[in-house]
């Protein structure tokens, strides 16, 4: 399912939503105005919510059983996000805008950062993950400043959820002048806490994600390949010659793949030139070359143009070998028949060497394609002529191989995405929550700190109101032009 699809599916679901709350409001105005003041419903455009009292009690007891483990939770929470957390979000936000801004300066080792969406980058068949992960994150951001407002006797006036488009937002509703009688390390304290619980639960779902193998090691076997759950309709490896749902794949050009990080990097290894170690026997009675080589663009054409299984190799022998092929000399083999004994790679970093009797054949191809050797076990090696990248985004794979058939209804890479997820969407919560944003904790935090910063310098309010505004339209006018092209860029300049 594409990009445009799912804003399709998203557009008809807020118009029949739409159509029904006006038909409800103009038909049975009364009663229906009830029921949404009931059930705390409010439909707007493009975004609905439900707001209810029914936790205030629940959380407001739940935080003072708990008053002493919170109380230092809160306060570990206020030194890390002050301290460490923000100068660091301030500093990739600068770094951000130095590196795509001003082409003179280059910055390395910068986290990546991306705006994500269902069908443009991530499957949007991932949607359910896409949405769980937003929602967790966002209520586990919210329950922070719940319980940390309760610690320090603040009434909770209401908590809900608040849906735009296909994010949901968790918010709580809290006295205001309440919260603005206490001191200002208390405030702090409470404007930190949906950060931290964001920091928190990134870094559990860290833990939980590179503890899975052994978690569910009782259950599932690892470490013995991966294996092919799905191939998208238009992926070229979905072929007669390609893979088959339930296929294990075990090595990439020789490249051993043991469990999904392994298929990565030998994803990556891929882009290496190679050659191929072939007996001189075999090219003997192999070699289908034409009498004339062709030439086309940049790329030597040995085999004739009507067969499909053949391929223009390249003798690459090493320099030292005296009785060695003479350079520019080619031979047009099939590599299926070549490999179907044993993959044997000769490199550039081995200087093309392979044992005796044996030549070094490289593929003839331009520099954008590749012979991709697929391994799989019990079953004949799949080749593919094209891009790494055509495996990472059409082929879907699990490192998980279930010890019971019962089992195999449910894969823990349901739940390794599932943490993945969060880790992002937990720290790109807490990232922007901690910028001094117009809205934002951020902005309450600034606010705070420039009250401290005036009562240590004695200034009045005058100073704090005027650096409050100037860092929150700084952090405002940075920020929400920073989004906007990090999404941009995703849906019309990376697509």
């Amino acid at each position: 399912m594409s990009f445009t699809i799912l804003c399709s599916f998203v557009l008809a679901f807020y118009v029949v939503i739409w159509f029904f709350d006006s038909f409800f409001k103009s038909c049975m105005h009364y009663p229906y105005y009830a029921f949404l003041e009931g059930t705390g419903l409010k439909v707007g455009i493009f975004n609905f919510s439900w707001t209810t009292a029914a936790f205030n009690r629940f959380l407001y007891r739940w935080s003072k059983n708990l008053t002493r483990i919170l109380r230092k939770w809160f306060t570990c929470g206020y030194f890390f996000t002050v301290w460490l957390f923000l100068p660091f979000a301030l500093w990739i936000l600068l770094t951000f805008i130095f590196e795509h801004f001003y082409e003179t300066i280059q910055i390395s080792n910068m986290p990546e950062i991306k705006g994500v969406l269902p069908g443009v980058n991530i499957p949007a068949s991932d949607f359910w993950v896409y949405f769980l992960a937003i929602g967790m994150s966002s209520v586990f951001h919210e329950l922070g400043h719940a319980l940390a407002a309760a610690q320090e006797d603040v009434p909770l006036l209401a908590v809900g959820v608040y849906v735009f488009a296909i994010i949901p937002i968790a918010f709580v509703q809290l006295n205001t002048e309440h919260l603005n009688s206490l001191a200002i390390t208390k405030r702090l304290k409470i404007y930190c806490a949906g950060v931290w619980h964001n920091i928190a639960l990134a870094f559990t779902a860290m833990l939980l994600f590179f503890s899975a193998p052994i978690l569910f090691s009782i259950a599932y076997e690892t470490d013995i390949g991966v294996k092919i759950v799905d191939i998208t309709e238009g992926s070229p490896l979905k072929e007669v010659r390609g893979f088959n749902v339930g296929d294990v794949v075990t090595s990439i050009n020789g490249c051993t793949i043991k469990n999904a990080n392994d298929w990565l990097y030998c994803l990556h290894a891929a882009h290496d030139r190679y050659g191929i170690c072939t007996s001189a026997e075999f090219v003997a009675q192999n070699d289908e070359i034409m009498m004339e080589t062709v030439k086309e663009n940049d790329v030597v054409e040995c085999c004739r143009k009507d067969d499909l299984y053949s391929l223009c190799f390249e003798y690459m022998e090493p320099k030292v070998v005296m009785d060695s092929v003479l350079p520019g000399q080619y031979s047009c083999l099939k590599p299926r028949d070549m490999v179907k004994n044993k993959l044997i790679k000769c490199t550039e970093q081995d200087g093309h060497s392979c044992s005796r009797n044996m030549h070094c054949l490289k593929p003839s191809l331009n520099n954008h394609t590749y012979l991709i050797i697929i391994e799989r076990k019990d079953d004949n090696a799949v080749l593919y002529l094209g891009v790494p990248y055509d495996l990472h985004q059409t082929v879907f794979i699990d490192q998980y191989f279930p010890r019971l058939s019962l089992l195999s209804i449910f894969s823990p890479s349901q739940f390794e995405k599932l943490l993945r997820y969060i880790f992002i969407f937990s720290m790109g919560i807490g990232f922007l929550n901690v910028v001094p944003c117009y809205g934002t904790d951020g902005h309450h935090i600034a606010r705070s700190l420039i009250q401290i910063l005036a009562k240590y310098l004695n200034k009045n309010g005058d100073f704090v109101t005027f650096f409050t505004v100037f860092t929150v339209v700084v952090g405002t006018g940075v920020t929400i032009p920073i989004l906007i092209y990090l999404f941009y860029k995703e849906i019309f300049l990376e697509n």
